[in-house]
């Protein structure tokens, strides 16, 4: 017979069988009220089990409510969350709201809505779509970052920073979105354009708060080792701190009392140096500008100012750079050599200038020909070809010269009285937002401009509501009576004015995962028992694109709270786990704009909630992105309308050895998050069960071994056998190994007829794994002739015969 598809077999089962649909919209409602109505899913504190932290990135209630690609992550935590209940932990399983940020504010605009009338809506409403889901939350821990009673200890997290030197302001060149009208991280900038309206970014100097991430480069860096994360991501972490060791080297200016310091890595490169390159904000330049030069180097550095830091680094076509009119010494072999302004140079790394060796770096050499500086080879390169950035025998190179260049980069920093060093390429993290919907920062300032930081007994320093919040360029508490009002007590430390810019809403996530150990304490953060018990966080389920965002600013906030002895945990997330983004079916991220967004309500209401959840755990390996598919979520409703037939209970005949294998199978998937793979194996049993028949006791096990992934139609069949108690108070259950041993048969395999070779199979092997091994054989594929889909006949564990076309 030919080979059906699993929506042909699912149909053709369904059909021969007279198999039912269970009711879900009944189903679903009966047990949402009911784990609701009986907080089946609230954790306790104390509890003899060991506890067991599975965590969400929580979600951003921006008013369009949820499309089907959100719950990919929220359905697979909880999956993680129910297995390790069912094992026997104490699972805490929070959700809260990101409420604070542009996509709330920027959504409140459009809506025509104040934030604080329209975040509890979205609020409600996003609550809603996740309990339609039966997602298993601990409601009674939900948080809200855009409240007083959380805001008052992302502010209070300030001020510790702050005391400790980790909070600063400096004035220096920002992101600033021309759309948005507030400044962005360096981390918020993606491909030169705002992440997250799309706006080309520009240059602007401004006054802001900074959070010193840097002091921690090295505990980040090291940290990583340690940690379950997708490689991939722990390598973009590594990537975007940029540890480089070097050497820091001194050159004289000619006929200048001042001197200029480098860091490179290739101090071994140091006699092929044939010209300096400074930024164009770098200290002290305008004292190396010769008078002739003065009108050509200045145009220059305005133009460069309103490039964009991409924009600078980028830009491999236009080499751009004017001389300054002034030389300095190599201080390897007494050369003169000048000295360049050139805007790929950037301030803000190491010192702002550059050691050029055109010969042996690819932007040097870029650079020396367009402006016809000079190229000396230093390290000899296979075939003369240059630039070459490799090692090799230094040449030109005096005393040096003939060694190996990989081995006396330290005896040339010596020699020139060098000294060896570390830099990072991380920098600090901007927080000062020029925006209205966030947490206001502590602090006020004296007449001479000077910080004074609100005592933690007078916070929440209160967020207005009487406020005109659309974006100006300034913050809109600038324009606030009630908000600018200096209470007499600071009036007497000097205070004359209040500071009106919010924090970055990524500071409100950069500790909100602790917040969930203890949400309702209004004297502390969080009780240190408390977070003993729940933290680190075990498990984490979030978008690979928080890698350099809040995934970092979690663990530097971690890290420093660990440093002040805070918490005795130095890494906020022991296990993370990525979900691929589910696109639309046109294969393109799904947007109203697009017209391919799809609403869960109406997949819900069509087809039941488990089967949206089953769907978004069977389309595709959980952490790739796979496009929606309509269809698929029809043939997964089948499949489970085939399950919802075992009930009543028809035969006795049992398929006990296959249940032990699909309990090892589903056990290692889960924890794998294979859950694609686990959902194929259901798919398998359940067609084996249908032709073979199912015990009451087999039945039972398959109901558990399901309820992760689909629990609305696992509680009511666990309740139309009879059980008493939920589903979800059952034990994961433990498989038998000596019924995994299987019994093997050989299989022939023909060809039209003609044997072609032999597999030796498992008996319960099933038929289209069969059919795979055996189109495998070298024989058989010969006299098949490349064909991808040939008709069969399948004798099962005796024989299959191909039929190939002539």
């Amino acid at each position: 017979m030919l080979k059906l598809t699993m929506r042909q077999e699912n149909s053709y089962l369904m059909e021969k069988l007279k198999i039912k649909k269970y009711d879900h919209k009944k189903i679903d409602a009966k047990w949402q009220k009911f784990w609701l109505k009986n907080k089946a899913f609230e954790v306790k504190n104390v509890s003899k089990k060991e506890n067991f932290y599975v965590l969400d990135m929580f979600a951003y209630p921006s008013g369009e409510g949820l499309h089907v690609g959100h719950p990919r992550g929220y359905v697979g935590s909880d999956v993680l969350a129910h297995y390790y209940h069912l094992k026997g932990l104490n699972v805490m399983h929070p959700m809260g709201f990101d409420a604070f940020g542009l996509p709330a504010e920027n959504a409140a605009i459009k809506a025509g809505l104040h934030p604080m009338e329209s975040i509890p809506k979205n609020i409600e409403r996003f609550t809603k779509q996740l309990q339609v889901l039966g997602l298993a939350y601990d409601w009674g821990r939900a948080i809200n970052t855009s409240v007083p009673e959380y805001y008052k200890w992302t502010q209070w997290l300030f001020s510790v920073l702050y005391k400790n030197g980790w909070a600063y302001q400096k004035e220096s060149y920002v992101n600033w979105c021309p759309k948005d009208k507030t400044v962005l991280a360096n981390e918020q900038v993606v491909n030169n354009c705002c992440d997250r309206c799309g706006a080309t970014i520009v240059q602007k100097k401004k006054k802001q708060w900074f959070f010193k991430i840097t002091d921690f480069a090295e505990e980040l860096l090291s940290g990583l080792d340690k940690l379950d994360w997708p490689e991939s991501t722990k390598e973009l972490q590594r990537n975007w701190i940029g540890k480089s060791t070097g050497a820091e080297l001194t050159f004289e200016v000619i006929d200048h009392k001042k001197t200029i310091k480098v860091f490179t890595t290739r101090a071994d490169t140091l006699f092929g140096a044939t010209y300096l390159v400074l930024a164009p904000e770098y200290e002290g330049l305008k004292e190396f500008i010769s008078k002739d030069k003065a009108k050509e180097v200045g145009k220059y550095i305005k133009l460069a100012k309103q490039k964009t830091e991409l924009e600078r680094i980028s830009d491999e076509k236009n080499k751009s750079g004017v001389f300054t009119g002034s030389y300095a010494i190599n201080p390897a072999n007494g050369e003169k050599i000048p000295i360049w302004v050139a805007d790929y140079v950037l301030a803000n790394y190491a010192f702002g200038a550059v050691m050029a060796v055109p010969a042996h770096d690819k932007r040097d050499y870029e650079f020396a020909k367009k402006h016809k500086l000079l190229i000396v080879e230093v390290v000899s390169s296979p075939g003369g070809k240059l630039p070459y950035t490799g090692h090799g025998k230094l040449v030109n190179s005096g005393k040096f010269g003939g060694k190996d260049s990989n081995r006396v980069a330290n005896l040339i920093t010596k020699e020139v009285k060098g000294k060896l060093s570390t830099k990072y390429k991380l920098r600090d993290w901007s927080i000062s937002r020029q925006r209205y919907w966030g947490s206001p920062i502590p602090v006020f300032y004296d007449e001479n401009d000077q910080p004074i930081l609100v005592d933690e007994k007078d916070l929440p320093i209160i967020l207005p509501k009487n406020v005109e919040f659309k974006p100006t360029g300034e913050s809109p508490l600038v324009g606030s009576r009630e908000f600018n009002k200096i209470p007499e007590k600071y009036k007497k430390l000097g205070a004359v004015k209040k500071e009106c810019d919010t924090m970055d809403t990524f500071v409100c996530s950069s500790w909100y995962f602790i917040r969930y150990a203890d949400p309702h304490n209004n004297k502390k953060f969080a009780d240190t028992k408390k977070i003993d018990k729940w933290l680190p966080v075990n498990i984490y389920v979030g978008g690979a694109e928080h890698a350099t965002g809040h995934l970092l600013y979690a663990r530097f906030i971690t890290k420093a709270l660990h440093k002040l002895g805070l918490l005795n945990f130095d890494e906020p997330f022991l296990s993370l786990r990525h979900q691929g983004m589910i696109l639309g079916d046109d294969g393109k991220k799904m947007s109203k704009s697009k017209g391919n967004v799809v609403n869960p309500d109406e997949i819900i209401e069509a087809w039941g909630a488990d089967a949206l959840r089953v769907y978004e755990m069977f389309v595709g390996p959980f952490d790739q992105w796979v496009a929606w598919d309509t269809a698929g979520i029809e043939g997964v409703r089948k499949f489970l309308n085939r399950v919802w037939s075992f009930v009543p209970v028809k035969s006795a005949l049992a398929t006990d050895e296959a249940i032990h294998k699909l309990i090892k199978k589903i056990t290692l998937d889960i924890e794998n998050t294979h859950f694609n793979t686990a959902i194929s194996s259901f798919m398998e049993f359940t067609n084996l069960a249908v032709k073979k028949g199912i015990s009451k006791k087999t039945l039972n096990i398959l109901i558990i071994l399901l309820s992760p992934f689909a629990p609305h139609l696992a509680e009511e069949m666990n309740y139309k056998l009879g059980n008493k108690k939920s589903v979800f108070e059952s034990q994961w259950p433990k498989y038998d190994p000596k019924k995994l041993q299987s019994k093997k048969s050989t299989v022939a395999i023909q060809v039209n007829g003609k044997l072609r070779g032999t597999i030796e199979i498992d008996t319960d092997l099933a038929e289209n794994r069969v059919k795979e091994l055996a189109m495998k054989v070298e024989a058989v594929q010969r006299h098949l002739a490349d064909e991808k889909n040939p008709k069969y006949h399948y004798v099962p564990n005796k024989i299959i015969n191909f039929i190939a076309k002539k």
